[in-house]
């Protein structure tokens, strides 16, 4: 049977969507800096108050959730920005507001973390059932509606969408509030945002002890 010209059409966008999916199919960083007069594996032993930024509350959780765990493993302790009493609920607190906080919970570094949706988003359209005429009874079938040999038909389920993740992050000293670290990534579209934070969480661990500030 040759293709319909829905069938072409949908054939189509789904390439684009497999060439849009990979040209960023991983999580990677796209940018990093590191202050020279900073002496190597300044955060071992010391105590990080990690303040996540987002819009979406469940997702500041669970990016503080995942620094302090991931902090853990390297041997130095994290705080939740979200069990410091006097910190706004949603994290967005002023530098001073900050640094006196993680002064108060003992922190010796602050990591200031901005999440926010890419621009990029996917979209999966639902299966399509398309329109011919045959022989046959009328009836249902396959997602659609026959009578005389036309059919008529329409989409089943519903369309999907995924959206990509940008990360920021800056290491402050509490005490003077000068940034001896930061850092950016990007991760692909996907439905699953607590996996992108996972992901960009771990891609910063990585990258500073790359950089030789955590060991």
């Amino acid at each position: 049977m040759r293709p319909t010209l829905k069938t072409r059409w949908w054939s189509f966008a789904a390439s684009l969507v497999g060439l849009a999916l990979a040209g960023c199919a991983s999580t990677k960083m796209t940018s990093e800096w590191r202050d020279a007069n900073v002496a190597g594996a300044v955060l071992k032993g010391q105590q990080v108050l990690v303040v996540c930024q987002s819009r979406d509350h469940s997702l500041r959780r669970i990016c503080e959730d995942q620094w302090k765990m991931r902090l853990q493993r390297t041997g130095v302790a994290g705080i939740q920005s979200y069990a410091v009493p006097q910190l706004p609920a949603d994290g967005m607190a002023g530098n001073e507001e900050i640094r006196s906080a993680a002064v108060r919970a003992g922190a010796f570094a602050v990591a200031s973390v901005q999440l926010s949706p890419d621009d990029l988003a996917v979209v999966n359209p639902a299966p399509q059932v398309g329109i011919g005429v045959g022989g046959g009874s009328g009836g249902y079938r396959n997602g659609g509606f026959s009578a005389g040999g036309l059919g008529l038909s329409f989409p089943i389920g519903w369309p999907t969408a995924a959206q990509g993740m940008t990360c920021s992050v800056a290491m402050l000293d509490a005490a003077s509030g000068a940034v001896f670290w930061s850092g950016s990534a990007t991760a692909p579209p996907s439905g699953a945002q607590a996996g992108q934070v996972a992901e960009l969480t771990q891609l910063m661990i990585d990258a500073l002890l790359r950089a030789g500030l955590l060991q």
